[in-house]
């Protein structure tokens, strides 16, 4: 009888140093995996809404008056930026199928100058393209300029969508100006992705520039998802 007891306890000692051992795994496993740069699980601090100044002083992005609305998804989105964009590339193909990407590192707006006159050139720019310009992060004493002369190649037909810098001292100036335009041209919008990726710095690298987790990444294509529901062509 005392046999049988002993096999008893010694089985149940084993369950419990297995169920333990189990536990303790799992516990350890679940840590490496939520300190992972790509958990999505479930977020441990809640996505920022996407800032989005709207072209026209407040107006919703449906058309001009007495047409049609404007659906984005009906049109070419032609996307031109930099690290980030390179980065988050993967996340903006999921949100935007079929974009044009052309993302690389340290680019700057007179880059985008030259990318976007070689696609007019070549004829890849549809008339009615939505362009996107995210090349605010590096700044150059030519940023404003070269954005002004983005916004003045914009065809009838088309919108433009300038998403703003963070993390830099030198940004504020051409952040400031970026803003300005849909005051003066209805079909710019901006992306504020400065304004929109301060409210969660922990999602970027040491630099405060750089993003360095994958919430940070789809929040970013997010952005430019919102920016496309209140885009309109310029008449």
């Amino acid at each position: 009888m005392r046999r049988g007891k002993k096999k008893v306890n010694t089985l149940t000692t084993i369950l419990i140093a297995v169920a333990v051992f189990a536990g303790v795994l799992a516990l350890s496993v679940f840590i490496q995996l939520y300190n992972s740069p790509d958990f999505q699980g479930f977020d441990r601090d809640p996505a920022p809404d996407p800032d989005v100044t709207i072209q026209g002083g407040g107006e919703t992005g449906e058309g001009q008056e007495g047409s049609a609305p404007f659906n984005w998804q009906d049109h070419q989105v032609f996307i031109i930026g930099d690290s980030l964009t390179e980065g988050a590339k993967r996340e903006i193909d999921k949100a935007i199928p079929n974009a044009t990407i052309d993302g690389r590192t340290s680019r700057t707006m007179s880059t985008g100058v030259q990318i976007l006159q070689e696609w007019k050139d070549s004829g890849i720019l549809t008339d009615d393209a939505i362009i996107v310009i995210c090349l605010a992060n590096n700044i150059t004493g030519t940023t404003q300029s070269d954005a002004q002369t983005i916004v003045d190649m914009v065809q009838p037909g088309q919108s433009l969508i300038m998403m703003t810098g963070h993390g830099r001292s030198n940004m504020a100036p051409a952040n400031e100006f970026i803003r300005s335009l849909p005051n003066v041209y209805p079909f710019v919008t901006v992306a504020d992705w400065d304004l929109t990726i301060a409210q969660s710095p922990n999602l970027l690298s040491d630099d405060g520039v750089h993003i360095a987790r994958n919430q940070g990444n789809v929040l970013y294509a997010e952005l430019i998802v919102r920016a496309l529901e209140v885009a309109k062509p310029r008449p």
